[in-house]
């Protein structure tokens, strides 16, 4: 058998990142306040419902302020925040733009959990593959509400549109559009209804028991007790049970493929939604300017004349100098006590030098100059029997010498 040459493959460098990949949108989705804890679990079904681009497994700690989360979004290209609170008589959800808004409020009139959805299906399909690419959005009646709710609707259905990417249909993969997020607005109650759904593909016009003969995952069925191939197709008859409910409005023509890719033909197809929840029910109560705070743009049950408008303008005018003055105040103050620190670390580290000095010097003077120079003139007068020149050993140290023959002389004279 010949030998195959080994290929090199070119590891050091780095792949081009796609572009249709690029600046996609991506999320947190948090809990805020004292009753946060109550909707936990609503919160792990709205990340599942957001991945792949949220953070699946953000954790949070109780000291943690909102601008903790906005301070890490910048560097990780997270563009939006999904904020779930709660009181003693509703629950909330806001959705807010990285960095500086707007926000929109949502009231949570009515939810069900994922796992409750799912309970009450006879035949639940959620495979562990639809979370790995983003839903399809698809939003009703949204064009019909009146005047009054005409603009903040208009922002409300661009805000979720901009939670998702956007798809390109001409070079969008079948494969990767595995699940959709329906967003109906009701005109009476002015609420939106959100509900999350699975798309399945399946064969149209085809017998139920020659789907399972040619499904692939499933087992051969048993043919021993059949005569003849022809019985397990005309046991059943044709199609399956639900089929006949969606008529012509659920068939679609897909291409169909083989494992090569190679195109073969077109085929008649079915599409499916199986619900796997969130549902959730809500209603748009205020609209901000910023993230969380500043002007507002739209609220549900209050409503102000426009001198009332333009007194509150100027009350956030004078807050945000007045915020921006404190902080100036605070940056000098900063900057002075470093300064004032770093003059006493000078003048610590001078005084230490300097006594090092002055011990350094005195050391040297006591322990080699004056000891050595008066051995030296002992040794001399004691071997030789009388004092030695100034020049020999130096002026400075006859000197010594002669001041300590005075002082002795001194001491002899008080003696006697």
């Amino acid at each position: 058998m010949a030998r195959t040459r080994r290929r090199k493959k070119r590891t050091h460098i780095k792949e081009s990142e796609d572009p249709s990949k690029k600046g996609q949108p991506k999320s947190f989705v948090l809990r805020r306040g004292r009753h946060a804890s109550l909707l936990k679990d609503l919160e792990k079904d709205l990340r599942k419902l957001m991945s792949p681009n949220t953070a699946t497994n953000l954790k949070q700690h109780k000291k943690n302020v909102l601008k903790d989360f906005v301070h890490v979004a910048g560097p990780l290209g997270v563009t939006h925040f999904l904020l779930l609170t709660a009181t003693h008589n509703a629950s909330y959800l806001r959705i807010g733009k990285s960095p500086r808004g707007p926000t929109v409020t949502f009231r949570i009139h009515e939810y069900s959990l994922m796992r409750d959805v799912l309970a009450s299906l006879q035949r639940p399909r959620c495979p562990q593959s639809i979370w790995l690419t983003h839903p399809l959005v698809v939003m009703n009646s949204f064009n019909s509400a009146s005047s009054e709710d005409a603009e903040h609707l208009k922002l409300v259905s661009v805000m979720f549109q901009n939670l998702f990417p956007t798809i390109n249909v001409t070079t969008t993969k079948l494969s990767t559009c595995q699940r959709v997020l329906l967003l109906e607005y009701n005109a009476e109650s002015k609420r939106i209804v959100l509900r999350h759904y699975s798309i399945a593909v399946k064969a149209a016009g085809v017998a139920k028991n020659l789907k399972k003969l040619l499904d692939r995952k499933r087992e051969t069925p048993d043919l021993g007790a059949l005569e003849d191939i022809s019985e397990l197709m005309t046991k059943s008859g044709y199609g399956s049970e639900s089929e006949g409910e969606d008529g012509e409005a659920g068939k679609v023509e897909l291409e169909d493929r083989n494992r090569k890719g190679e195109f073969r033909g077109t085929r008649q197809s079915r599409i499916k939604l199986t619900e796997i929840g969130p549902r959730m029910e809500l209603e748009v109560i205020k609209v901000e300017e910023g993230l969380c705070d500043g002007k507002v743009l739209y609220h549900r049950f209050e409503s102000r004349t426009a001198e009332q408008i333009a007194e509150k303008d100027v009350e956030i005018e004078e807050k945000r100098k007045l915020k921006e003055q404190r902080k100036r105040e605070q940056e000098e103050n900063v900057k002075r006590k470093q300064a004032l620190k770093k003059m006493k670390e000078e003048a610590k580290g001078s005084k230490k030098e300097k006594r090092k000095k002055q011990w350094w010097e005195e050391q040297n003077q006591t322990a080699d100059n004056v000891p050595q120079a008066e051995h030296d003139v002992e040794w001399y007068v004691k071997e030789v029997g009388e004092n030695p020149d100034e020049e020999f050993f130096g002026s400075d140290k006859m000197n010594r010498k002669k001041t300590t023959e005075t002082k002795k002389k001194k001491k002899k004279k008080t003696a006697k």
